[in-house]
Parts: structure tokens; sequence; C-alpha cells
């Protein structure tokens, strides 16, 4: 209603079951995306010096999505699948002046674009490949590895592409638990989950402008061309839970980053020692929770 903006979405799947173990699946279809509202009520100056909100006439961010998956149901309690995909980008906000500026990076930092004079001229693509293999809680033992091995670009009003803020290239998830039956009203669990993705993507610091300006400067003609070491991390958790007829309680113990893998989470320019500092995420993090279910 801000924008006066709407859209019409096709979107079309069909599925085609070879028997009872394989499953072949297709879909494509349309998505649109508003602007994070904020963007809307960046405020410009008119030619006679008055105040407006030129962003709102900024439409939708739009994709078209292209998924094959083939299902394969190993046993009663396992699955495999996989799922070949490509998503085409487009109508991005993008700078009405030559620039790498692409709002398919937004929510890759904390800051979001202030300014005004965008259009929505900019593209990029997603493709990839994800397999899963899953067995469902059986007996109380369940677990979950996922893959996927993907490449994401974009192109600002420079015409040139990048790399998005997102294109890690890789990650590796896997979940496993145990449930044991302690009477007829406990149960303990024990889970792991441990991650394993590509290092995020950042803009290489011009060093010599920094020591010159005093304050950071981006190499913006690389923007996203490098990429900080690979994450990994690994949780570990115990449950304790005891059912009533009323309530329930449960303790767990989380053990977080259960290796005290420190990861790097950012490259800045430091104005005290005129050098590129690294700033690394938390390391190992036990949580004791006490829960009451009612």
């Amino acid at each position: 209603m801000l924008t006066n903006s709407n859209v019409i979405e096709p979107r079309a799947g069909f599925k085609y079951k070879l028997n009872n173990r394989h499953t072949i699946s297709i879909g494509s279809g349309m998505h649109s995306q508003l602007q994070p509202i904020t963007f809307y009520f960046n405020k410009g100056k008119t030619v006679n010096g008055e105040t407006e909100l030129p962003n709102q006439q900024i439409d939708f961010s739009k994709a078209i999505h292209n998924v094959l998956g083939y299902d394969i149901n190993l046993t009663e309690n396992t699955r495999l699948k996989t799922e070949l995909y490509y998503q085409y980008l487009y109508n991005i906000p993008v700078d009405t002046s030559s620039s790498s500026f692409s709002m398919l990076n937004e929510g890759d930092g904390f800051i979001l674009p202030s300014g005004t004079g965008f259009s929505n001229n900019g593209t990029g693509y997603n493709y990839g490949a994800e397999i899963t293999l899953e067995r469902f809680l059986n007996k109380g033992f369940y677990y979950l590895v996922t893959t996927s091995l993907f490449d994401s670009k974009f192109k600002g009003s420079d015409g040139i592409e990048y790399n998005t803020a997102f294109n890690g290239n890789f990650i590796l998830n896997i979940l496993g638990g145990k449930e044991f039956k302690i009477g007829k009203k406990a149960i303990f669990g024990l889970d792991l989950r441990v991650t394993y993705a590509g290092g995020k993507r950042y803009t290489p610091i011009n060093l010599d402008a920094s020591i010159s300006t005093g304050t950071q400067v981006l190499k913006t003609n690389e923007i996203f061309a490098n990429q900080l070491n690979n994450y990994f991390r690994t949780d570990f958790k115990m449950t304790f839970k005891l059912n009533g007829k009323k309530m329930s309680q449960e303790w767990s113990v989380d053990l977080q980053n259960l290796t005290n893998k420190k990861n790097l989470f950012q490259k800045g320019y430091n104005t005290k020692t005129q050098k590129i500092g690294s700033t690394f995420q938390r390391g190992f993090f036990p949580n004791v929770q006490y829960k009451i279910y009612f």
C-alpha cells in the first residue's frame, strides 16, 4: 500500500513416483521480495530543495527459481535426496551511477543503505546442488547429513560480475542424536552437530589509502573478491527430560563450539596500529538451561 506495488507470481511443480523407492520432482516459479522497510523512508532533495522519498519508487526484487529433485527411500526410515537448482535474480536495486553496489548483498553487515539514487537494474544468479541423507527418528536414534555446493554472483550498475557476500561455495552439516528412556517418565538425550562451511566473503582493504585518510578505505573495484578461512564448529548437547501429568521439566547442558575453534569473523583497519587486524568469533561456550513445559 505504501508504494502501490503488486505482483503476480506464477509457480508450478510436478512430482512423478517411479516406484515405491524412487521419486523425481521438478519445479519452477517466480518469487518477489520487498526491500527493507527503512529503505523506503530514506530522504532526498528535489532540485528545488524540497524533501522527498524517492526510494518509494523502487519495485520488488524478483527471482525465477528452477529446481530438479531426485528422492530415494534407502530403507523404511532413511532417505537420500538430491536437488539441482538455478535461480535468476533481476529487478535488483543498484546505484543509478556506475558502482558495484547491489541490494543483493544487504544483510551481510549491520547497516542498511541510507542514501537515494537507486534503480531496479541489477541482476544476479545462484546455482548449485544439495544432497541430504536423513534417518528419521526411530528407536530413539536419528541423523541428518546435508551438503550444498553453490556459486552466487551479481552485477551492479557498473555491469561487472562479482561474488555476492554470501558466496561461501560450500556448506556441510552433520546432525545426530540418541534418546534413552529411563523408566516410564524420563528421557536422556545426546545430540551432536558439526558444521563446516566456506569462509565469509570480504572486500580487501586499501592499506595505503587507509593510512593516508586515517580511516578504513576498501577496494570497491574488488568487492567480495577475498574469502576468510573456512568455518568449523561442533556443538554437543546433553538433555534430561522428566514428563509429568500436568507439566514436564527439562535440564540441558549445551557445549557450544566444543573444540574451541575461534573462527575468523572479519578483517578491519586499525587506526592506532595502522595495520589490518582480525576479529574472531567466540570460542567454547557452555550453556546450561532449565525449562518447564505446561
